[in-house]
């Protein structure tokens, strides 16, 4: 009856809301553009701001690129001038420290440096050096585009290292330049377009340019303290795809508004239509609603909060025993509770008005007797404005009868489970704890952590400081075997409830433990014992046969050796004494003319072939000596020069022969030297024959004699066809050549490295090695001034 005298009142309140509606339109119609031309103004402002700043961080990351590479520059710098300090301390060659050191192609010294051809990379390195050291830098560019690093650890002969740009500077992706800049030379990278107009020292700080219709975004940053600076040029277009982006997505801010306030217009016209269906489906859902109320045995209510009565429907009416529904004093209702349940119901109402909701539960005294259940929340009226508590009321008897057998049920559940002495716990669906029994808790120390709704998994981790052991069944994956930290053993099997749940029960199995313990500790006892006799037999004889095979190896293989080389020394020396011998004499005519010239030249070509076969009979079998440590030298003091001027005199008729300009450079005073005549003489060959074979006609060997500390610097340069790095390591060990040079292979054993640094290692000194392919080769021994004595003698007092 309420709700009839509400809707009655609608119609007016219909009329009004239209008047609204249009006045709110005309309204719409003045503000929506101003609305939007402001929006447009802020929109517009910030994305010139979000440009500013976005080219803003753009030109500090390049300049942190371009910081980024000069530290990589300095860097590289500082791990030169450690490969220099290595290589200079003795212990590594120049050349073995540069193939092992990344990024460095060649170690060399300013001097050796120098004595390359103009147009080298070594000669042009040798030109930035002398200036790098007149300006006090460290790190230097050539025109070559190599990257000189300097060390001046001797002030006499400074020592250099180089390495190509391109392997410290990073590939540039597309639109970008990076570029390395001294006085003089300047190497770049990436699109040359982008190559910066102007010079480092204009660029003092980051900035955008524009040059031959390309706008680009520069930075530099200097390397060390040296004139060398790295440039990074990025593209940097009017408009990017951020931009663009930008652009969108203010259109799209300033769309949408524009959209809303038309659909707001639109709904206030649509608003008219809206309430008249919302009066049909009303009526519509009251008579459907009453249908179900019914047919669940439930109803609907109403109470304003300044009233004393209550409004009940028909199905509520009835569920109380009050009849047909209507208006209904509060007091009525009470009546119909039970006295002791009546402050209940009124204190329920009572707190409503603060808390905004009423659920209440109580006995109807009705024949027979109901549980009845109210439920309902604040609301506003939509006719009168005014705020109104509304729900429904149903009949609760059979589920509280069932609450109560199912409380009854759980109560003797419980009773049976605590009075089980193995530890029991229930989970949900979701394997959160419900509930668990007094052994549960004690066993696993959880008495104060335990509590209902803790996940399983935080339940394993809590008792984790009471297990000292845990192993899962082999035949069940759901059962454990766990072991507390009191010595006793438990076996929990979790099952699956039907409801999706989970059950642990856990059952003390320490006695069946411990008897299968024992009895599987006697059975790896029985079969470690089997093992370690079945072992001890055969491994004894398994040792004595393999040391008599391989003594007997060792045995033959001395053997065949000796024998080898006293074969070799008697048939091969003997024939070749008279071949050499009487190819002398036809090569000389001493028993008269041989008649035609021809026959002549192939007695010449007979004695070198036998020369060159008696030398390389010699180098093995001298070879040979070495490691059976049976050569010995006789040092003496000597002038250095004169065992070094007696091999160029041996070898100048070969280089003579190739037009090989063969040049001695040697300090005045130089002290003698304690070492052996013939080994020195023998080592110096041995490096100019090299350098001959690897030379090209009209080529230089330079020899240098120096004194270089209490040692002796022997070195032999030449401009022949150099060595790869990845060569160098290996060409001094016996019967190594680098036959790919080239592609062309030279005659010789591929001893004379070896010989070399034999010879140079039993007078205390040491050999080195340094090459630059395709430019020329530097081979150079150094020796003690006081000989191996002098050696030992440092070594002795050092020990001390």
């Amino acid at each position: 009856m309420a709700r009839s005298q509400a809707r009655s009142q609608l119609k007016p309140a219909v009329a009004a809301e239209d008047a609204s509606a249009k006045a709110e339109a005309r309204r719409l119609r003045v503000l929506v553009p101003l609305i939007l031309a402001l929006l447009a103004v802020a929109l517009g402002l910030k994305a010139w701001d979000e440009r500013q700043s976005a080219e803003a961080v753009r030109l500090s990351q390049i300049e942190s690129e371009a910081r980024h590479i000069a530290d990589r520059i300095t860097a590289a710098a500082n791990v030169a001038v450690t490969a220099i300090s290595i290589a200079e301390g003795g212990s590594v060659p120049r050349a073995e420290t540069a193939s092992l050191t990344p990024g460095i192609d060649a170690i060399v010294s300013l001097r050796d440096a120098s004595q390359s051809p103009d147009g080298s990379r070594l000669g042009a390195a040798a030109t930035v050096a002398g200036e790098m050291m007149e300006q006090g830098a460290l790190i230097g560019l050539s025109g070559q585009g190599d990257l000189v690093f300097l060390a001046a650890l001797d002030a006499r002969n400074p020592v250099i290292a180089l390495t190509q740009a391109s392997t410290i500077i990073p590939e540039p992706g597309s639109g970008a330049h990076i570029s390395v800049q001294a006085e003089g030379h300047v190497i770049g990278f990436g699109d040359p377009a982008l190559q910066p107009a102007a010079s480092a020292a204009d660029l003092q700080r980051p900035q955008v340019t524009s040059s031959g219709g390309v706008r680009a975004a520069s930075a530099c940053a200097p390397v060390g303290e040296g004139s060398v600076c790295v440039c990074v040029t990025v593209d940097q277009p009017l408009f990017t795809r951020a931009d663009l982006l930008s652009l969108a997505i203010f259109a799209l801010l300033v769309a949408a508004p524009t959209f809303t306030l038309f659909g707001l217009s639109r709904r206030l016209s649509l608003r008219q239509r809206e309430i008249a269906i919302q009066e049909t489906r009303n009526e519509e859902s009251d008579r459907i609603l009453g249908l179900v109320m019914r047919g669940a045995r439930a109803g609907y209510w109403e109470w304003y909060q300044d009233a004393s009565a209550l409004f009940l429907s028909d199905g509520a009416a009835d569920l109380v025993g009050l009849g047909e529904g209507g208006r209904a004093p509060l007091e009525e209702l009470l009546a119909r509770v039970p006295v002791e349940s009546r402050g209940y119901v009124k204190e329920g109402f009572s707190k409503a008005r603060s808390i905004g909701w009423v659920h209440l539960t109580f006995i109807a005294q009705t024949s027979p007797l109901r549980w009845i259940e109210m439920r309902g929340s604040i609301s506003t009226d939509p006719v009168t404005g005014t705020t109104v508590f509304g729900g429904i009321m149903m009949d609760a008897t059979e589920r509280k009868q069932a609450e109560d057998r199912v409380k009854t049920a759980e109560r003797r559940l419980r009773n049976a489970i605590e009075g089980f002495n193995g530890p029991f716990a229930l989970w949900d669906t979701r394997k959160r704890l419900l509930y668990w029994n007094r052994a549960f808790a004690l066993d696993f120390g959880l008495q104060d952590t335990l509590r209902p709704g803790m996940s399983h998994d935080t339940v394993v981790i809590a008792r984790a400081g009471a297990v000292s052991m845990e192993r899962q069944s082999e035949e069940d994956a759901r059962t454990t075997t766990i072991a507390l930290r009191t010595g006793r053993w438990l076996k929990m099997v979790e099952r699956a409830t039907p409801d999706g749940g989970l059950i642990t029960v856990g059952i003390e199995v320490t006695e069946n433990v411990r008897n299968e313990e024992e009895l599987k500790k006697q059975k790896e006892k029985l079969r470690r014992a089997a093992l370690d006799l079945e072992r001890s037999e055969g491994h004894a004889s398994e040792l004595s046969r393999k040391y008599s095979e391989e003594k007997e190896k060792a045995e033959r293989a001395a053997l065949a050796k000796s024998a080898f080389l006293a074969n070799m020394s008697h048939e091969l020396r003997t024939p070749l004494n008279a071949v050499i011998g009487f190819s002398e004499i036809m090569t000389n005519e001493l028993a008269g003319p041989l008649g035609d010239p021809s026959y002549k030249e192939y007695a010449k070509d007979i004695l070198m072939s036998g020369q060159h076969l008696l030398d390389m009979i010699n180098d093995i079998l001298d070879m040979a000596k070495i490691e059976a440590g049976k050569m010995t030298i006789s040092p003496q003091p000597i002038d250095p020069i004169d065992p070094v001027d007696a091999a160029m005199r041996m070898i100048r008729r070969k280089a003579e022969e190739k037009a090989i300009d063969l040049v001695l450079e040697a300090e005045d005073n130089l002290p003698d030297i304690d070492a052996d005549h013939r080994a020195i003489r023998q080592m110096m060959l041995n490096l100019l024959s090299n350098a001959i074979k690897f030379t090209d006609r009209s080529g230089t060997i330079t020899v240098r004699v120096e004194q270089r500390g209490t040692d002796i610097y022997f070195g032999v340069t030449d401009t022949g066809i150099g060595i790869p790095a990845e060569d160098l390591p290996r060409l001094a060990q016996p019967f190594e050549q680098v036959a790919k040079t080239k592609d062309r292979n030279h005659e010789g054993t591929g001893l004379g490295l070896s010989l070399t640094k034999s010879f140079a290692e039993m007078h205390g000194g040491r050999m080195l090695l340094s090459s630059i392919y395709g430019e020329g080769t530097t081979v150079a021994f150094v020796l003690p001034i006081g000989g191996p004595a002098a050696v030992r003698f440092d070594i002795q007092r050092d020990v001390a």
